[in-house]
């Protein structure tokens, strides 16, 4: 076998087991093309190592405060040549435990309008956040729950060079910004989330254009059912671009 594939497949299996420590099962590319009987189309391995080498660049990250408290940082997780991302602001007490995105009763609202909306599984999107470790409001009661608040903008110009680079490696036709503070952090704007949102706005990433989109955090769902209007209405025009793109 040809040395250079050698590597390839060392480098692959090497990654894959980094993401099973990270709650992978399964690689959604394959997964997808295998239940719908098609060939698996071709996998950038180029993009999947980047985004591992760019983990191991910042998995012990201690650039701002955060990075002491944390238990867990959260890198994102999803699909490596999607063509839908999502960004939050940062990850709260479930996501901390565990190092995945949006995983608690929030993540579980998102999870279902992906599917029941846009038409994609969770999956086949990328999914991340602002800030990688979790902000609390008592950082001495790291196991308390009810203990998350916004991230400063310290800690947000901390870890926006890593969700700038997931960015420019992924290279998504349009990304969804899931509330206020990811809003405002990713356009650079103080303008509230219903100035924001239910337009699109253009930002070019590594010589990209690429469209984004802001929404309700779904967060804010839970407290207020009233809000999903929104994010419905939101996810329609995602999936309305996605079919035209």
């Amino acid at each position: 076998m040809d040395s250079e594939l050698q590597q390839v497949i060392k480098d692959f299996k090497a990654y894959l087991q980094q993401e099973k420590k990270k709650g992978l099962t399964a690689v959604p590319v394959l997964v997808k093309a295998v239940k719908e009987g098609k060939k698996p189309a071709a996998i950038d391995l180029s993009k999947i190592m980047t985004l591992e080498e760019l983990y191991q660049q910042f998995s012990q990250c201690q650039n701002c405060p955060l990075g002491r408290t944390r238990n867990k940082i959260v890198f994102g997780e999803g699909e490596a040549q999607a063509r839908l991302m999502f960004i939050g602001e940062g990850p709260g007490f479930d996501e901390d435990q565990t190092g995945r995105p949006f995983i608690g009763k929030a993540g579980q609202l998102l999870t279902k309008a992906i599917e029941t909306t846009i038409n994609l599984k969770r999956e086949e999107v990328y999914i991340g956040n602002i800030v990688k470790c979790h902000p609390m409001k008592n950082p001495d009661q790291p196991t308390m729950r009810s203990n998350d608040r916004p991230p400063t903008a310290e800690e947000m110009e901390a870890c926006i060079p890593i969700i700038t680079r997931q960015i420019e490696i992924i290279k998504p036709d349009i990304i969804c910004l899931l509330g206020r503070t990811a809003a405002q952090a990713i356009l650079r704007s103080n303008a509230g989330i219903h100035e924001l949102r239910n337009k699109f706005h253009t930002l070019n990433f590594a010589g990209k254009d690429i469209e984004l989109i802001a929404t309700v955090h779904p967060a804010s769902c839970l407290y207020d059912p009233a809000n999903k209007k929104y994010v419905w209405e939101d996810f329609k025009k995602i999936r309305d671009f996605l079919k035209r793109a």
